[in-house]
């Protein structure tokens, strides 16, 4: 009888041993996160709007000729500026605008500290009520995708 239950404390001792082994060793899950985007001075990460008003003359040969008669785009100018607080380099990997506005700017590295200013083309005929940007920025493993709202203001016909 103390054979049978030997044997049989052996085989639940086995039993145990498989199952565990054959257990989950390994999880993997994906999990989504919802950051809020605020207005902070000190932010250590900033996407912001640089004022860009449009003279009435800007894309013309003379002064005397007004941006109406100017061919469009209407020269190039600071639209956005992006600021790095962080004590590693981040990375402007991305860049969309509104219709009429059109700014050059990816793949674009910012290291620790600085700050970049983004030039872009404003064409007053395609230009959207009101025009934005979204950009998107990486750095150590994650990625930042802010929209601002432009400032830009073309002269009136």
């Amino acid at each position: 009888m103390s054979a049978r239950i030997g044997i049989a404390l052996i085989a639940v001792a086995i039993a145990l041993l498989i199952t565990a082994s054959a257990g989950a060793s390994v999880v993997s899950m994906d999990r989504s996160i919802a950051v809020e985007v605020v207005d902070d001075e000190n932010a250590n990460v900033a996407v912001e709007p640089v004022e860009a008003e449009v003279p009435d003359n800007a894309g013309s040969e003379n002064a005397n000729e007004s941006a109406i008669d100017a061919a469009p785009p209407l020269g190039e100018r600071e639209l956005l500026s992006v600021s790095n607080r962080l004590d590693e380099e981040i990375t402007v990997t991305e860049l969309e605008t509104s219709d009429g506005v059109e700014i050059e700017g990816e793949e674009i590295d910012v290291g620790p500290g600085n700050s970049i200013e983004l030039e872009g083309t404003v064409d007053c005929d395609e230009l959207e009520e009101e025009p934005e940007a979204t950009v998107e920025l990486d750095g150590s493993g994650v990625t930042i995708s802010q929209t601002v709202d432009l400032e830009v203001t073309c002269p009136s016909d």
